[in-house]
């Protein structure tokens, strides 16, 4: 494999980052009026462990980045292949991204709607927002988790590559002796 120059503009740039294989995700919350919304998003991942942060980007003229704004709250649905009708709801620009009762677990009293789908769910609250751009990221602190009850029964998680939906294939993870974690301190 070798690489070609592209221009480094919109085009070159999304090509690119196309290249970059993600996890869909709909990030969720309540309306003003109670309604449960969601957003697909991609553009999510981990901060820290201490506190809890995670964040995800959102373009700024998106009616979800209002919701969130306003609200100061959202949950993180990290979903698998059975959810990709949910994904593709809440991924649809300008509609009405109302998820359905169906969709919606039951239990905990968490600040963000928990979708059943999920492979695991994280309730946030937001901690910080950046402007960066066209777009907005917004960090979160982790109030709440919900993980799915059978993992081994859980489907493989729903990727997006290349502007479209992907799956794992192969067998079993390779096995990996874990290395004992560092901290700070020990560099310090």
């Amino acid at each position: 494999m070798s690489l070609q120059p592209a221009a480094a503009d919109t085009a070159g740039f999304r090509a690119a980052l196309g290249s970059f294989a993600a996890g869909v995700n709909v990030i969720s919350l309540w309306d003003a009026d109670g309604t449960p919304q969601g957003m697909t998003a991609t553009a999510f991942t981990s901060v820290s462990t201490d506190p809890l942060l995670v964040l995800f980007c959102v373009n700024r003229a998106n009616r979800s980045y209002q919701r969130v704004a306003r609200t100061g709250r959202f949950g993180v649905n990290i979903l698998g292949t059975t959810a990709r009708e949910v994904s593709d709801h809440c991924a649809r620009p300008g509609s009405d991204k109302t998820l359905a009762a169906e969709w919606l677990a039951e239990g905990p009293e968490w600040h963000s709607p928990a979708l059943t789908q999920a492979l695991a769910f994280l309730d946030c609250e937001t901690e910080q927002d950046v402007s960066a751009g066209t777009h907005a990221v917004l960090i979160g602190r982790v109030r709440g988790i919900g993980l799915a009850r059978d993992e081994q029964a859980a489907p493989a998680p729903l990727i997006h590559f290349k502007g479209a939906y992907r799956e794992l294939t192969g067998g079993a993870p390779t096995s990996r002796t874990r290395q004992p974690a560092h901290t700070a301190k020990e560099y310090a």
